[in-house]
């Protein structure tokens, strides 16, 4: 099936490749007589999406679910309730006004990516206010036999959550347990964005998907983890470690391109989202 794979129980990744993200990006379908996507990425995405569909016979989609409103995860959604007008997006309820109304997501977008966005991702289009739910903290969705658990968890951004399958035990976790990057001596490192990363929130969240005892997450930036203990621990002792380093070089004021050669020493890259993210954070809190 091409890049296909099934990586649980009627459960595929298939990976595709959007353009100036160094990241791998994982798009995932349930196969099922109600399908799901989940994380449908840019619009970019929608012809490897169809083909995906097509060699797994699946017609329909009953659920669309990103796990956040940004654009490389969630773009294409507009676009994509056009090509299934009976399908639901699912979303946390402070993103659901900004997938109606795209408008100050298209300006974000362009302020991150650049006025010809399009051109590389392809258009936002509005999702219809009829085909938008917004499920409640821990709220289950039942698909036949199968249910999806949804779960708010912000730090990455307020508009996160995550989707929990009691069925294959399987985490969906979006940005909320980190990402990889290319270079980097640790993995996974915090996904900082700004301007609304949230460090205290994002370490709590963490600690809230670990009750969950899933047995693999399925990343949205990278592969399949099949040590979720390990990997939790991992990102939140991480998280803190990278925090330290750019809280305490900042006091010390050397300012910012002396952040960026300790993290370059100490982690080995330098990724401006990630600094940005924490300036922001620290900023707002005051603690520089």
């Amino acid at each position: 099936m091409g890049n296909i794979e099934e990586i649980a129980e009627d459960t595929y990744r298939l990976e595709v490749l959007i353009p100036k993200i160094d990241t791998v990006f994982a798009v995932y379908l349930i196969r099922d007589e109600k399908g799901v996507l989940l994380e449908p990425g840019p619009t970019s995405t929608i012809p490897s999406i169809q083909q995906a569909m097509r060699q797994l016979g699946m017609k329909d989609l009953a659920y669309i679910i990103p796990t956040h409103i940004h654009m490389d995860h969630a773009g294409a959604s507009g676009n994509l309730t056009q090509l299934f007008p009976h399908a639901t997006v699912l979303l946390h309820p402070r993103g659901a006004k900004h997938i109606i109304d795209p408008s100050r997501l298209i300006e974000s977008t362009r302020m991150v990516f650049g006025d010809d966005f399009e051109d590389l991702y392809g258009s936002i289009l509005p999702v219809p206010e009829s085909q938008v739910e917004t499920p409640g903290d821990g709220e289950k969705i039942s698909i036949n036999e199968r249910e999806l658990q949804i779960v708010h968890c912000p730090g990455h951004a307020p508009h996160h959550l995550a989707v929990f399958d009691h069925r294959t035990k399987g985490l969906f976790s979006g940005e909320a347990l980190g990402l990889p990057l290319p270079g980097a001596k640790m993995s996974p490192l915090p996904a900082a964005a700004p301007p609304s990363f949230d460090m205290e929130e994002y370490l709590e969240s963490m600690e809230k998907l670990r009750e969950l005892h899933p047995r693999i997450i399925f990343y949205s930036h990278d592969g399949v983890g099949k040590n979720p203990e390990q990997l939790i621990s991992q990102a939140a002792e991480n998280t803190k470690i990278v925090g330290d380093i750019i809280l305490k070089t900042l006091r010390e004021r050397h300012g910012t391109e002396a952040v960026r050669s300790k993290l370059q020493e100490s982690i080995g890259v330098v990724d401006e989202m990630l600094l940005m993210g924490f300036l922001s954070y620290f900023q707002k809190k005051g603690l520089f």
